[in-house]
């Protein structure tokens, strides 16, 4: 947990404190160091306001609490002694889905999250998020799609009513689908230029025959195929109770319970006819871009199971870090596998040759 020593106020009167200044004041003393008469120092407590009281040398974890509701939804929370609360509700679903005919209907959700619902309009949430000072994102993957909603957790009937509505009930105006649509195909343009992005849908669709290799991004020929319908069809299919979890971090379990039970019990839970099926084939692939005069690679594994495997998974992250890896270094931040002896040979490996051209 976070450490944090309060060090007792040396003062003897409010007063004091704001009269505590150098001889140089004004614009000028900001520039050379002196203070100014009329800013009270920075050393002293103002005067009026109450100090936070300390926090604790050692906080004990939260426990993890989950329960099933009847239709087989997840409900999952753990306590926290920090102020805000962060729920998320997360769906076991994403592009290894998609039909042919709904390719990129996964790129098109996570850009309709948080638009008008059958309750609400696209202001209205942009306003009801404001007024408590939240922050809403959706993040989509291959295999899961997630709606997060970060605010005080005074705040949290209000976070999971707001949140359940823009998953449950979403409109997909016509107007607003569009909107997003051409946003879209900007984005798809501006991903060709990312040979980052690019070697990782090319990875998936060299390796996997199947479901893994469907892109994240949605292509461009199935762009002008999409529309409300086309997503609606998608949630009605996929956006079952057994298949999602609503899950928080700073909230209390019964509370939750208490909130999310009503608005989630009647969600249907009609198991999916038949899982989508994924082989690991290999393979090789090559795009001529136009990325300058460098050449991007990236050299892949299948690990069965994937991330599902907790030993498996642990491992490799340790095989991450010990390989190295990152563009930049921060101490006490990302960027200690910079050192690692791979990196260390890429990047003697890069100053030789920028020696040589220079």
């Amino acid at each position: 947990g976070l450490t944090c020593h309060r060090v007792p106020a040396r003062f003897s009167t409010s007063v004091a404190a704001a009269t505590t200044s150098s001889s140089s004041g004004g614009l000028l003393g900001l520039f050379t160091g002196g203070q100014s008469n009329s800013i009270p120092s920075l050393d002293f407590p103002l005067p009026g306001v109450a100090l936070p009281s300390s926090l604790p040398d050692y906080v004990e974890p939260g426990k993890t609490k989950i329960t099933t509701l009847p239709n087989g939804l997840k409900v999952a929370s753990e306590t926290s002694a920090n102020p805000a609360a962060s729920i998320g509700l997360y769906v076991d679903c994403g592009s290894i889905y998609e039909s042919p005919a709904s390719f990129g209907v996964s790129h098109l959700l996570e850009r309709m999250a948080f638009k008008s619902t059958t309750n609400r309009s696209h202001l209205r949430i942009v306003r009801e998020v404001e007024a408590i000072g939240g922050n809403v994102q959706a993040a989509v993957s291959r295999e899961q799609i997630g709606y997060t909603f970060d605010a005080l957790k005074t705040y949290v009937p209000e976070m999971v009513e707001l949140l359940i509505d823009c998953v449950r009930n979403p409109a997909f105006l016509d107007w607003e689908v569009n909107e997003q649509l051409q946003k879209m195909k900007e984005e798809i343009a501006e991903a060709a230029k990312n040979p980052q992005g690019l070697l990782l849908e090319a990875i998936h669709s060299a390796g996997y025959s199947g479901a893994l290799a469907n892109s994240l991004l949605a292509p461009e020929s199935a762009v002008n195929t999409l529309n409300g319908t086309v997503l609606e069809d998608f949630i009605l299919e996929n956006f079952t109770a057994s298949r999602m979890v609503l899950a928080a971090s700073g909230v209390e379990h019964e509370e939750l319970l208490s909130v999310a039970e009503p608005l989630l019990s009647d969600l249907s839970n009609v198991p999916r006819p038949q899982e989508p099926k994924s082989v690991y084939t290999g393979g090789d692939y090559r795009c001529q871009a136009d990325l300058g005069d460098q050449t991007h690679f990236a050299l892949a594994f299948e690990l069965p199971g994937g991330w599902h495997k907790e030993k498996e998974a642990i491992i490799l992250t340790v095989l991450q870090i010990l390989m190295g890896g990152g563009g930049s270094f921060s101490a006490g931040g990302p960027g200690k596998g910079m050192y690692s002896r791979l990196c260390k040979l890429s990047f003697m490996l890069h100053t030789i040759i920028f020696q040589y051209m220079t």
